[in-house]
């Protein structure tokens, strides 16, 4: 990459590297496949959740993510219980054991996150800080606003004019 990039572009180039070397950590590190990562990850932020309701978050097929569930389901790292009120719905939830790996995976790609910031001088640590807690909340806003919409409107600004 040459010149300056701009702010779009230097954001996913960022999250482009960041991502890139999570999935190292993760797989060489916590014995975990990304997809396991992703799947524990987003069941340890909003456990418990269906089958659709995973699907629609980390963005992946509803058959592609039933195949992973059922390798974690399999491994005793989730659990599926059946719904009180509808029989047909069943509700994805982390096990004890799957608490745990993702407590381990949490503590490596923390470490990864440490281990960057050390490459940061001292100096800046604070302004990196709050940029990424301003840029943390901007996106917040956003994901809730198009998960919010009942019209189909996204945060793309694809239909913008230029």
């Amino acid at each position: 990459m040459q010149g300056t990039l701009s702010t779009g572009a230097l954001l996913r180039e960022v999250a482009r590297l960041h991502v890139q070397l999570q999935r190292r950590c993760v797989t060489d590190c916590a014995g975990t496949t990304v997809t396991q990562c992703t799947v524990l990850t987003e069941l340890g932020r909003s456990d418990p959740l269906t089958l659709a309701a995973l699907s629609r978050r980390i963005g992946f097929d509803k058959s592609w993510t039933s195949r992973a569930v059922e390798h974690l389901v399999q491994e005793g790292l989730v659990e599926k219980v059946g719904s009180i009120e509808d029989r047909r719905t069943v509700q994805l939830s982390l096990t004890s054991a799957g608490e745990a790996r993702l407590a381990d995976l949490n503590q490596t790609l923390n470490a990864l996150a440490e281990h960057a910031f050390e490459s940061i001088p001292v100096e800046h640590h604070a302004m990196v800080r709050a940029s990424l807690e301003l840029l943390h909340q901007a996106l917040l806003t956003l994901t809730q606003e198009a998960t919010a919409s009942t019209e189909g409107v996204t945060a793309c600004a694809c239909d913008e004019p230029q």
